[in-house]
């Protein structure tokens, strides 16, 4: 049996679930990256790193939230102050002592937070970002890294799709200068311009950390950025108390002038914020004085620093700022990689995982046949584009197995102990002895090749 008619034959409630949504939900899906043909696989519990979809099949996780749950799922400190904050209200439509102690916890853990503001989503946080950019500079432009991800709203996808078919107006791309992190020089040079209110990137790698930035490239930025006046923006969204409790700015000592968090920081309940340094934080509210002008940017939003994520937000950060969950989830990631990767060479399919400094596994598929590079580079990107169709069969034939991973990598919590990753390395080489077994796999056309 072809894998996916195994898939269909072994999923036929979430078959229906799917054939549902289509009726009510646009595109059938909540979230574009949840779209998986021939659908997507509908999950209702989970525990630790343990999820179970709506005919109790139990699966391992290495979606982890989107990779918010560093301490795993239905963290017993979470569930408890979520339940009891429940109780008391879930939207008091006034200031609450949570988000101050939230607060509080950020500025203690993220070198750049002087000042936090709280926003539901990413997305916000980088609108706000570029907003008080734009602000503090009198300037427009902003430069953003290609492969980096910085959320759904116009500025951030111009690089990546058609205006004339995605409701983006063209008149954005011209705001966002999309640069390379390999051309150090290019970006530094454009810099001596003086016109950018801001440079932003994700420090840790563009892609959930596919490709981490050299920290030289990193400090060589923050030193030209402070001296023509223009921003720097770590998005930290994925990084932020993942790769260390401080991030990835407290790993390397290069310390932004503005951080979007969000992810970890909110414990798996939405929430995000940007934080930043004095001046620049000062612009909300009353506003401040920058040189000569007054300046004050509005910023509101129902949910900013609601009681319950708050109270998600406190439980995890006590629990994060201590370094060894970082180190345990770290080591956990890269016994998945030794282990799986022993598999696949056993087995003889051309796939391999690699991390770098955070608990994130990222996958490659051709690279051994395409003598590409194995760990981070630009070909993970370049396979991924050139195999999307064995990269789906992948996660096909790893949910047959009873693991279920983004095609592109997985993020490792703590509650993944040695157990949990020896069953997820078993699983991965039953699923490669599948993979080897499907003619869609080994069949060269695939993907147009």
């Amino acid at each position: 049996m072809s894998l996916a008619a195994a898939y269909e034959v072994a999923l036929p409630m979430s078959a229906r679930l799917f054939e549902r949504a289509r009726q009510v939900i646009a595109g059938g899906v909540s979230h574009d990256v949840r779209m998986f043909e021939p659908f997507p696989v509908y999950m209702e519990r989970a525990s630790g790193a343990l999820k179970y979809d709506v005919t109790g099949r139990r699966f391992i996780d290495y979606w982890m939230g989107h990779g918010s749950l560093l301490l795993g799922h239905s963290f017993l400190p979470v569930v408890k102050a979520v339940s009891r904050q429940a109780r008391c209200g879930t939207h008091l439509g006034a200031c609450h002592e949570l988000e101050v102690r939230w607060a509080e916890l950020v500025c203690t853990l993220v070198p750049s937070a002087e000042r936090v503001r709280f926003t539901s989503s990413g997305t916000e946080a980088v609108m706000l970002a570029f907003r008080v950019a734009r602000a503090a500079t009198g300037r427009t432009a902003v430069i953003a890294l290609d492969g980096h991800f910085h959320g759904w709203h116009d500025e951030a996808l111009t690089p990546f799709v058609d205006p004339r078919t995605s409701g983006i107006p063209r008149g954005v791309r011209s705001r966002v200068i999309l640069a390379s992190q390999f051309d150090v020089a290019g970006v530094l040079e454009r810099l001596e311009r003086r016109d950018l209110a801001a440079v932003i990137l994700e420090p840790g790698g563009g892609g959930s950390g596919a490709l981490p930035c050299d920290p030289a490239f990193l400090s060589n930025l923050r030193a030209r950025t402070e001296e023509v006046g223009t921003l720097l923006i770590f998005d930290e969204t994925v990084t932020g108390f993942r790769t260390s409790p401080g991030g990835v700015q407290s790993a390397t000592g290069v310390v932004p002038d503005l951080t979007v968090l969000g992810k970890v920081l909110a414990g798996g309940l939405p929430g995000a914020a940007l934080v930043g340094r004095l001046p620049f934080m000062d612009v909300f509210g009353f506003g401040t004085t920058i040189g000569r002008r007054r300046v004050r940017v509005p910023h509101t939003g129902t949910f900013n620093g609601n009681p319950l994520s708050a109270a998600a937000g406190i439980a995890t950060l006590k629990h994060v700022a201590d370094p060894a969950i970082q180190r345990r989830a770290k080591a956990a990631a890269d016994l998945l990689v030794s282990l799986t990767n022993e598999a696949a060479r056993t087995t003889e399919v051309d796939v391999t995982l690699y991390t770098d400094d955070a608990s994130i596994v990222h996958t490659q598929i051709g690279a051994r046949s395409a003598a590409a590079p194995v760990g981070p580079s630009a070909s993970t990107f370049e396979l991924f584009a050139r195999h999307p169709q064995r990269y789906s069969m992948l996660r096909r034939a790893l949910l047959l197995e009873g693991v279920d991973m983004h095609p592109l990598h997985g993020w490792v919590s703590v509650s993944h102990d040695e157990d949990i990753i020896a069953e997820s390395a078993d699983a991965f080489g039953r699923a490669f002895r599948r993979l080897g077994a499907d003619s869609a796999w080994t069949n060269p056309k695939v993907d147009g090749e």
